[in-house]
């Protein structure tokens, strides 16, 4: 009788290549979650450092020391001397009027001027409308005072002070930096300032209030538009 061989069965490829597979795998998982821990510790860190160390807010914008020109008499407009975007120096006409009474007295008040150095940011009424005494003829701005006004949550507003640093970027011009200080913190709610009174009966709805921060700007810029949106940083340490 012969001897039957005493040898183990033979295993296929396809029967071990799932292990193979598992074991295979294993390394890449853990490399994957490796990756993805560091990234989270990563965005976890960067926010709680800028956090720490900046106060960000894009409600702010562009500002300038405007004064109001107005007409000193009634009269139509002959002429319109200056435009939107121009600078112009004190004492210099803005608009001429025809005036409505014939008077040799009321001749010079005819010439409406500048009363500063500055930019004109607007111009209002054309030639051929008629205008009643005092009534705002032009805007203009010193062109040198220029400053961001930024309003504050209430509840960030013990973390800034005069004197801190701020990095300014400015819709107009893309992610360009601007740097500047702060020079001035509001000691009132812009709500405080509402021409609308609170209603003094019904329900009560807490809202967040803002408070304006000056902020200067270190240099001078020039083609920075009035109201153009801005976004600042305040480096808290």
């Amino acid at each position: 009788m012969p001897e039957l061989e005493n040898n183990p069965p033979a295993t296929s490829e396809t029967d071990a290549a799932p292990i193979d597979q598992k074991k295979n795998g294993k390394p890449l998982l853990i490399a994957i979650g490796a990756v993805t821990i560091c990234l989270l510790a990563g965005v976890f860190f960067y926010f709680t450092y800028e956090r720490s160390n900046f106060l960000k807010t894009d409600n702010a914008s562009i500002q300038y020391n405007m004064v109001t020109i107005s007409a000193k008499m009634a009269g139509e407009i002959l002429e319109t001397k200056v435009k939107q975007g121009d600078y112009i120096h004190k004492g210099e006409v803005l608009t001429v009027l025809n005036p409505a009474v014939a008077d040799d007295a009321q001749i010079d008040n005819a010439y409406i001027r500048s009363t500063i150095d500055g930019l004109v940011l607007k111009t209002v009424g054309t030639p051929g409308q008629t205008v009643a005494a005092g009534q705002i003829m032009a805007y203009v701005a010193h062109d040198t005072e220029m400053f961001i006004v930024a309003n504050v949550d209430e509840k960030d507003l013990n973390k800034v002070n005069i004197g801190q640093d701020v990095d300014i970027t400015i819709d107009q011009f893309g992610r360009q930096k601007f740097p500047g200080k702060v020079i001035e913190v509001g000691n009132a709610t812009l709500s405080a300032f509402s021409i609308v009174p609170s209603a003094s009966s019904g329900t009560f709805v807490k809202t967040t209030q803002y408070v304006p921060v000056k902020i200067q700007f270190i240099e001078h810029y020039d083609n920075l538009l009035a109201g153009a949106n801005a976004t600042i940083s305040i480096h808290l340490k």
